[in-house]
């Protein structure tokens, strides 16, 4: 394996940042390096690919580009219009629109570019692969007309995340949770686009009905939305990975309320694999991780009386929160790193095996790839 630092005009020492269109520094840089190590493929991820598809079409290699959010789609990576909404579709007219209300004026060329030129450059892409079913229903562009076939291959977890899940460095509870009884648990962005204010309402509908429960939230604050003070509710910010995993294993019930859709739900996974029941909203990736009265429940995004209802289901129900539980530490063994390295393998080889790349690697000189 070798690594290159490459240039480009939107990089600084404490700032990466490609745009949707080409970056002319790292064009040039990015070329030489093709012809110094002659790839097979070329994968990439984010706005990167648009800055890698020229370089890559004129040296004759393959790409595959691979979406973990919307951003092939959506120049705020959300999909959530004006912040406010779930969009249906991305459209020119409502992309600028909406890009502007969150990054400005530069959101307008950001939208645009995305629109505009992202999509002629995807027909570039020998082929896509998404973290999830729902980024793949979303297609490769913006623009319908200009879709491209897209594979499932999910974000993959560490193998030592799920042994942590279950071994003696999680054994006790951290020092963030209750140190007795029941409690639910949270991590993520403390924001209103991943439910937080949905998951306070719930909580305190809870409290009003006489279910006293402990909700404890752990992450970072978004700006735009404050959690304030609230009866029953902890926040703690910048645990460390480990402690998180602990915190999702001795809760009573985990949730995951995003009114976005995620393009994965990684926070999921750590739950399941902890061996805790999860409430997740019923849209985007954790469609794909959570499946509802297997390992968890769904819940309609946004809405706090059921998002409630289905919290003190599962604390009411000892056998079906046991049940559901134990489901999930082998779903969530289907996330690591040994179950999807060979989907990643075989869209290498599929594409490898295209007769447009093996007339490519003939003409500059280059065996043909085998396992």
């Amino acid at each position: 394996m070798a690594m290159a630092h490459v240039p480009g005009a939107y990089i600084s020492n404490t700032h990466l940042f490609f745009p949707p269109v080409p970056d002319p520094i790292f064009v040039r840089a990015f070329a030489r390096l093709l012809r110094r190590f002659r790839p097979d493929i070329i994968h990439a991820s984010g706005w990167i690919l648009y800055s890698v598809l020229g370089p890559a079409k004129r040296a004759g290699v393959p790409v595959i580009a691979s979406a973990h959010d919307h951003s092939q789609v959506c120049a705020t990576k959300v999909m959530l219009y004006h912040g406010k909404t779930l969009c249906s579709a991305p459209g020119l007219g409502k992309c600028v629109s909406c890009a502007r209300s969150q990054y400005g004026l530069k959101g307008i060329p950001l939208a645009a570019g995305l629109h505009q030129l992202g999509s002629r450059r995807h027909r570039d892409v020998a082929q896509w692969t998404a973290a999830s079913t729902a980024l793949a229903a979303r297609g490769s562009a913006p623009r319908p007309a200009d879709r491209t076939p897209v594979t499932v291959v999910p974000t993959f977890i560490d193998e030592d995340l799920l042994a942590l899940a279950g071994d003696e460095r999680t054994a006790l509870r951290p020092g963030f949770v209750p140190a007795a009884g029941p409690y639910l648990f949270y991590a993520g962005a403390l924001g209103t686009h991943k439910g937080v204010d949905v998951l306070l309402r719930a909580h305190a509908r809870l409290r009003s009905t006489g279910l006293d429960v402990p909700l404890v939230l752990a992450g970072l604050p978004r700006e735009g939305f404050e959690v304030g003070d609230h009866p029953g509710v902890t926040v703690a910010t910048n645990v460390p990975m480990d402690q998180v995993v602990a915190a999702w294993r001795h809760a009573t019930v985990g949730v995951v309320p995003s009114v976005v859709p995620e393009g994965f739900g990684r926070v999921a996974v750590e739950c399941l694999a902890g061996g805790t029941p999860c409430v997740v909203s019923a849209l985007g990736g954790l469609l794909d991780i959570v499946t509802d009265g297997v390992e968890g429940l769904h819940v309609t995004p946004g809405n706090a009386e059921e998002l409630a209802d289905a919290i003190r289901r599962l604390l009411d129900d000892e056998e079906l929160r046991s049940r559901l539980g134990a489901a999930g530490p082998a779903k969530a063994a289907q996330f690591t790193l040994s179950q999807v390295a060979p989907k990643i393998d075989a869209v290498y080889q599929q594409v490898l095996d295209s007769p447009s790349a093996i007339t490519s690697r003939r003409a500059r000189g280059l065996r043909r790839v085998r396992p």
